[in-house]
Protein backbone atom coordinates (compact mmCIF):
# COMPACT_ATOMS: atom_id res chain seq x y z
CA UNK A 1 0.00 0.00 0.00
CA UNK A 2 1.29 3.56 -1.09
CA UNK A 3 2.07 5.65 2.34
CA UNK A 4 1.48 8.99 1.28
CA UNK A 5 1.09 10.46 4.12
CA UNK A 6 4.23 8.79 5.89
CA UNK A 7 6.88 12.19 5.02
CA UNK A 8 4.47 14.53 6.89
CA UNK A 9 4.38 11.99 10.24
CA UNK A 10 7.60 13.49 11.88
CA UNK A 11 7.44 17.19 11.95
CA UNK A 12 3.13 17.52 11.81
CA UNK A 13 2.54 14.81 14.24
CA UNK A 14 5.25 15.80 16.90
CA UNK A 15 3.80 19.38 16.83
CA UNK A 16 0.18 18.60 17.43
CA UNK A 17 0.97 15.86 19.68
CA UNK A 18 2.85 17.90 22.26
CA UNK A 19 0.39 20.71 22.73
CA UNK A 20 -1.75 18.53 24.95
CA UNK A 21 -4.88 20.09 26.33
CA UNK A 22 -3.53 23.87 25.27
CA UNK A 23 -5.29 26.15 22.92
CA UNK A 24 -4.18 24.22 19.66
CA UNK A 25 -4.83 23.79 15.89
CA UNK A 26 -5.92 19.94 15.10
CA UNK A 27 -7.53 18.14 12.61
CA UNK A 28 -10.27 15.62 11.71
CA UNK A 29 -10.17 13.64 8.61
CA UNK A 30 -13.75 12.80 6.77
CA UNK A 31 -15.54 11.86 3.77
CA UNK A 32 -16.48 15.08 1.61
CA UNK A 33 -18.91 17.27 1.31
CA UNK A 34 -22.33 15.94 0.37
CA UNK A 35 -21.90 12.94 2.48
CA UNK A 36 -23.51 12.72 6.04
CA UNK A 37 -20.21 12.05 7.65
CA UNK A 38 -19.01 15.33 6.61
CA UNK A 39 -21.66 16.92 8.04
CA UNK A 40 -21.43 14.97 11.21
CA UNK A 41 -17.91 15.86 11.85
CA UNK A 42 -18.93 19.29 10.95
CA UNK A 43 -21.00 18.94 14.24
CA UNK A 44 -18.12 17.14 16.02
CA UNK A 45 -15.28 20.16 15.60
CA UNK A 46 -18.18 22.48 16.51
CA UNK A 47 -18.82 21.42 19.60
CA UNK A 48 -15.33 20.67 20.18
CA UNK A 49 -13.96 23.86 19.88
CA UNK A 50 -16.98 25.91 21.95
CA UNK A 51 -15.90 23.48 24.88
CA UNK A 52 -12.54 23.13 24.85
CA UNK A 53 -10.94 26.59 22.80
CA UNK A 54 -8.75 24.01 20.37
CA UNK A 55 -9.73 24.68 16.55
CA UNK A 56 -10.59 21.43 14.80
CA UNK A 57 -10.05 21.96 11.04
CA UNK A 58 -11.78 19.24 8.57
CA UNK A 59 -10.07 17.74 6.22
CA UNK A 60 -11.66 15.61 3.43
CA UNK A 61 -10.74 12.15 1.27
CA UNK A 62 -12.98 10.54 -0.89
CA UNK A 63 -12.35 7.19 1.08
CA UNK A 64 -12.26 5.83 4.37
CA UNK A 65 -8.38 4.16 3.51
CA UNK A 66 -7.12 7.35 2.70
CA UNK A 67 -8.75 9.42 5.72
CA UNK A 68 -7.58 6.74 8.23
CA UNK A 69 -4.01 6.80 6.74
CA UNK A 70 -4.55 10.93 7.54
CA UNK A 71 -4.48 9.70 10.95
CA UNK A 72 -2.15 6.97 10.89
CA UNK A 73 1.07 9.09 8.76
CA UNK A 74 0.39 12.39 11.03
CA UNK A 75 -1.91 14.39 8.44
CA UNK A 76 -4.94 14.39 10.99
CA UNK A 77 -4.68 14.07 14.63
CA UNK A 78 -8.67 12.45 14.49
CA UNK A 79 -11.16 10.93 12.00
CA UNK A 80 -14.92 10.38 11.86
CA UNK A 81 -14.94 6.50 11.02
CA UNK A 82 -17.17 3.52 10.85
CA UNK A 83 -16.44 0.17 12.82
CA UNK A 84 -16.35 -1.78 10.05
CA UNK A 85 -13.42 0.46 8.16
CA UNK A 86 -11.34 1.00 11.44
CA UNK A 87 -11.89 -3.07 12.07
CA UNK A 88 -10.04 -3.92 8.66
CA UNK A 89 -7.53 -1.66 8.86
CA UNK A 90 -6.31 -2.47 11.93
CA UNK A 91 -6.51 -6.30 11.08
CA UNK A 92 -4.70 -5.55 8.16
CA UNK A 93 -7.61 -7.24 5.49
CA UNK A 94 -8.66 -5.88 2.37
CA UNK A 95 -7.14 -2.89 1.00
CA UNK A 96 -4.82 -3.18 4.20
CA UNK A 97 -3.50 -6.61 3.59
CA UNK A 98 0.20 -7.17 5.01
CA UNK A 99 -0.01 -3.24 6.02
CA UNK A 100 -1.98 -2.94 8.95
CA UNK A 101 -2.39 0.94 10.39
CA UNK A 102 -1.55 -0.24 13.70
CA UNK A 103 -1.55 2.90 15.69
CA UNK A 104 -5.27 3.65 15.23
CA UNK A 105 -7.56 3.81 18.62
CA UNK A 106 -10.97 4.62 19.74
CA UNK A 107 -11.56 7.36 21.37
CA UNK A 108 -15.56 7.13 21.07
CA UNK A 109 -18.10 4.30 19.53
CA UNK A 110 -20.07 7.53 18.70
CA UNK A 111 -23.73 6.27 17.35
CA UNK A 112 -25.15 3.64 15.21
CA UNK A 113 -25.23 4.35 11.59
CA UNK A 114 -27.47 3.35 8.90
CA UNK A 115 -26.91 2.96 5.40
CA UNK A 116 -29.34 1.24 2.59
CA UNK A 117 -29.72 0.67 -1.34
CA UNK A 118 -31.67 3.56 -2.60
CA UNK A 119 -33.96 3.88 -5.85
CA UNK A 120 -35.93 6.03 -7.39
CA UNK A 121 -39.61 6.59 -6.14
CA UNK A 122 -41.03 5.47 -9.17
CA UNK A 123 -39.09 2.21 -9.58
CA UNK A 124 -40.36 -1.02 -9.96
CA UNK A 125 -37.92 -2.66 -7.86
CA UNK A 126 -39.57 -3.04 -4.40
CA UNK A 127 -36.86 -5.56 -2.81
CA UNK A 128 -33.47 -7.20 -2.81
CA UNK A 129 -34.33 -9.56 -5.39
CA UNK A 130 -35.63 -7.51 -7.91
CA UNK A 131 -32.22 -6.05 -7.85
CA UNK A 132 -31.30 -9.52 -10.00
CA UNK A 133 -29.67 -7.97 -14.01
CA UNK A 134 -30.43 -4.59 -12.71
CA UNK A 135 -28.14 -1.41 -13.47
CA UNK A 136 -26.03 -1.22 -10.31
CA UNK A 137 -22.55 0.69 -9.20
CA UNK A 138 -19.48 -1.63 -9.36
CA UNK A 139 -15.94 -1.04 -9.10
CA UNK A 140 -15.46 1.73 -6.51
CA UNK A 141 -12.06 2.58 -7.79
CA UNK A 142 -11.98 5.43 -5.50
CA UNK A 143 -14.24 4.36 -2.73
CA UNK A 144 -13.27 0.37 -1.59
CA UNK A 145 -15.27 0.41 1.34
CA UNK A 146 -18.58 0.27 -1.48
CA UNK A 147 -17.26 -3.18 -2.53
CA UNK A 148 -18.15 -4.47 1.11
CA UNK A 149 -21.70 -2.62 1.99
CA UNK A 150 -23.10 -3.39 -1.55
CA UNK A 151 -22.33 -7.27 -1.09
CA UNK A 152 -23.18 -7.40 2.58
CA UNK A 153 -26.83 -5.90 1.18
CA UNK A 154 -27.23 -7.74 -1.86
CA UNK A 155 -26.43 -10.96 -0.01
CA UNK A 156 -29.62 -10.10 1.74
CA UNK A 157 -31.21 -11.22 -1.12
CA UNK A 158 -29.03 -14.11 -2.03
CA UNK A 159 -27.18 -11.50 -4.84
CA UNK A 160 -23.59 -10.65 -5.43
CA UNK A 161 -22.17 -8.24 -8.36
CA UNK A 162 -22.36 -11.23 -11.00
CA UNK A 163 -25.94 -10.87 -10.79
CA UNK A 164 -26.28 -7.48 -11.25
CA UNK A 165 -25.12 -5.32 -15.00
CA UNK A 166 -22.57 -4.01 -13.29
CA UNK A 167 -22.08 -0.57 -13.52
CA UNK A 168 -18.54 1.12 -13.00
CA UNK A 169 -18.20 3.87 -10.36
CA UNK A 170 -15.19 5.76 -8.41
CA UNK A 171 -17.25 6.67 -5.14
CA UNK A 172 -21.09 7.11 -3.42
CA UNK A 173 -21.28 10.75 -4.83
CA UNK A 174 -20.64 9.76 -8.40
CA UNK A 175 -22.79 7.00 -8.11
CA UNK A 176 -25.79 8.77 -6.79
CA UNK A 177 -25.29 11.30 -10.17
CA UNK A 178 -25.95 8.81 -11.94
CA UNK A 179 -29.16 7.49 -10.52
CA UNK A 180 -30.26 10.87 -10.82
CA UNK A 181 -29.36 10.87 -14.22
CA UNK A 182 -30.54 7.50 -15.08
CA UNK A 183 -27.19 5.70 -15.32
CA UNK A 184 -27.81 3.38 -12.77
CA UNK A 185 -31.00 1.38 -11.73
CA UNK A 186 -29.68 1.43 -7.82
CA UNK A 187 -27.41 2.79 -5.64
CA UNK A 188 -26.07 3.12 -2.10
CA UNK A 189 -26.25 5.60 0.61
CA UNK A 190 -26.44 7.06 4.32
CA UNK A 191 -29.58 7.82 5.31
CA UNK A 192 -30.03 11.61 6.06
CA UNK A 193 -27.38 12.79 3.55
CA UNK A 194 -27.31 16.05 2.32
CA UNK A 195 -27.08 14.08 -1.45
CA UNK A 196 -29.80 12.51 -0.77
CA UNK A 197 -32.33 15.41 -0.03
CA UNK A 198 -30.71 16.84 -3.11
CA UNK A 199 -31.82 13.53 -5.54
CA UNK A 200 -35.08 13.03 -3.39
CA UNK A 201 -35.68 16.84 -4.35
CA UNK A 202 -34.81 16.09 -8.05
CA UNK A 203 -36.58 12.29 -8.86
CA UNK A 204 -37.89 11.23 -5.95
CA UNK A 205 -36.09 8.53 -4.05
CA UNK A 206 -37.29 5.41 -1.91
CA UNK A 207 -34.76 3.18 0.12
CA UNK A 208 -35.39 -0.77 -0.06
CA UNK A 209 -36.49 -2.11 2.55
CA UNK A 210 -33.54 -5.11 3.61
CA UNK A 211 -35.11 -8.58 4.90
CA UNK A 212 -35.30 -9.52 8.43
CA UNK A 213 -34.45 -12.83 8.35
CA UNK A 214 -31.74 -15.09 10.46
CA UNK A 215 -30.89 -15.63 7.09
CA UNK A 216 -30.40 -12.61 5.99
CA UNK A 217 -28.30 -11.32 8.99
CA UNK A 218 -26.12 -14.15 8.76
CA UNK A 219 -25.29 -13.35 4.80
CA UNK A 220 -24.36 -9.39 5.93
CA UNK A 221 -22.28 -10.50 8.68
CA UNK A 222 -20.65 -12.78 6.79
CA UNK A 223 -18.91 -10.12 4.38
CA UNK A 224 -18.06 -8.04 7.94
CA UNK A 225 -18.78 -8.64 11.56
CA UNK A 226 -20.04 -5.01 12.52
CA UNK A 227 -22.75 -5.25 9.48
CA UNK A 228 -26.06 -5.85 10.73
CA UNK A 229 -29.86 -5.40 9.93
CA UNK A 230 -32.09 -3.31 12.01
CA UNK A 231 -35.09 -1.17 11.75
CA UNK A 232 -35.65 2.68 11.18
CA UNK A 233 -38.43 4.75 11.73
CA UNK A 234 -39.32 7.25 9.43
CA UNK A 235 -38.20 11.12 10.20
CA UNK A 236 -37.96 14.82 7.68
CA UNK A 237 -34.99 14.58 7.68
CA UNK A 238 -34.54 11.05 5.87
CA UNK A 239 -35.49 11.42 2.42
CA UNK A 240 -36.64 8.27 1.03
CA UNK A 241 -37.04 6.32 4.48
CA UNK A 242 -40.20 4.73 4.78
CA UNK A 243 -41.35 3.83 8.64
CA UNK A 244 -40.20 0.97 9.79
CA UNK A 245 -38.19 0.34 6.74
CA UNK A 246 -35.04 -1.91 7.60
CA UNK A 247 -31.93 -0.97 6.72
CA UNK A 248 -27.97 -2.04 7.29
CA UNK A 249 -26.39 -0.83 10.78
CA UNK A 250 -22.91 -0.32 12.04
CA UNK A 251 -21.15 2.47 13.66
CA UNK A 252 -19.43 5.63 13.43
CA UNK A 253 -16.31 5.84 15.84
CA UNK A 254 -14.36 9.21 16.46
CA UNK A 255 -10.38 7.53 16.22
CA UNK A 256 -6.82 8.76 16.88
CA UNK A 257 -3.35 8.15 17.11
CA UNK A 258 -1.97 5.77 20.21
CA UNK A 259 0.80 8.76 20.88
CA UNK A 260 -1.63 11.46 20.89
CA UNK A 261 -1.62 13.32 24.68
CA UNK A 262 -3.44 11.06 27.00
CA UNK A 263 -4.83 14.19 29.13
CA UNK A 264 -5.71 15.99 25.61
CA UNK A 265 -7.74 12.98 24.44
CA UNK A 266 -9.30 12.86 27.96
CA UNK A 267 -10.93 16.34 27.55
CA UNK A 268 -12.32 15.27 23.87
CA UNK A 269 -13.81 12.47 25.50
CA UNK A 270 -15.20 14.00 28.30
CA UNK A 271 -16.63 17.07 26.10
CA UNK A 272 -18.31 14.55 24.12
CA UNK A 273 -19.90 12.38 26.63
CA UNK A 274 -21.43 15.90 28.00
CA UNK A 275 -22.54 17.44 24.79
CA UNK A 276 -25.42 14.90 23.46
CA UNK A 277 -27.31 18.37 23.30
CA UNK A 278 -25.08 20.51 21.56
CA UNK A 279 -24.25 18.04 19.15
CA UNK A 280 -28.16 16.90 18.26
CA UNK A 281 -28.30 21.02 17.72
CA UNK A 282 -25.62 20.57 15.17
CA UNK A 283 -27.43 17.45 13.51
CA UNK A 284 -30.19 15.62 14.54
CA UNK A 285 -28.53 11.93 13.78
CA UNK A 286 -26.63 12.79 16.87
CA UNK A 287 -29.90 11.79 18.72
CA UNK A 288 -28.87 7.79 18.14
CA UNK A 289 -25.94 8.53 20.50
CA UNK A 290 -26.49 7.26 23.99
CA UNK A 291 -23.55 8.60 26.08
CA UNK A 292 -22.95 6.00 28.62
CA UNK A 293 -22.16 3.50 25.33
CA UNK A 294 -19.30 5.26 24.01
CA UNK A 295 -17.07 2.99 25.56
CA UNK A 296 -18.86 -0.14 23.49
CA UNK A 297 -16.10 -2.33 22.96
CA UNK A 298 -14.89 -3.12 18.99
CA UNK A 299 -13.11 -6.43 18.11
CA UNK A 300 -9.47 -5.95 17.78
CA UNK A 301 -9.48 -2.30 18.02
CA UNK A 302 -8.08 -0.65 21.74
CA UNK A 303 -9.29 2.54 23.37
CA UNK A 304 -6.64 5.02 23.50
CA UNK A 305 -5.34 5.65 27.53
CA UNK A 306 -6.93 8.78 27.46
CA UNK A 307 -10.58 8.01 26.68
CA UNK A 308 -10.49 4.93 28.67
CA UNK A 309 -9.14 6.67 31.94
CA UNK A 310 -12.30 9.16 31.41
CA UNK A 311 -14.64 6.08 30.80
CA UNK A 312 -13.40 4.95 34.03
CA UNK A 313 -13.74 7.40 36.18
CA UNK A 314 -17.14 8.08 34.59
CA UNK A 315 -18.33 4.80 35.71
CA UNK A 316 -19.14 3.09 32.20
CA UNK A 317 -15.62 1.10 31.24
CA UNK A 318 -17.11 -2.43 30.63
CA UNK A 319 -13.72 -4.03 31.57
CA UNK A 320 -14.28 -2.37 35.26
Amino acid sequence: MNRPFATLAAGLAAAVLAAGAQAQTVSISTLPPGSVNNVQTQAIAKVVQEQTGAQMRIVAFNSPEASMQAVEFGEALFSFMSNDEVGVAVRGLDGFEGDPLESLRLVATVFPFKVGIVVRADSDIHSVEDLRGKRFPVGWDGFPQGIALSRAMLATGGLDFPDMQGVPTTNLLRAADDLRAGVLDATLFAIGAPKMAELDAAIGIRFLDLPNTPEAAEAMAAIRPEYHIAPQAAAPHLHGVADGSHLMQYAMTLITREDADEDFIYEITKVLHGGRDDLMAAHPSFGAMNPDHLSVQQDDVLYHPGAVRFYREAGIWPAD
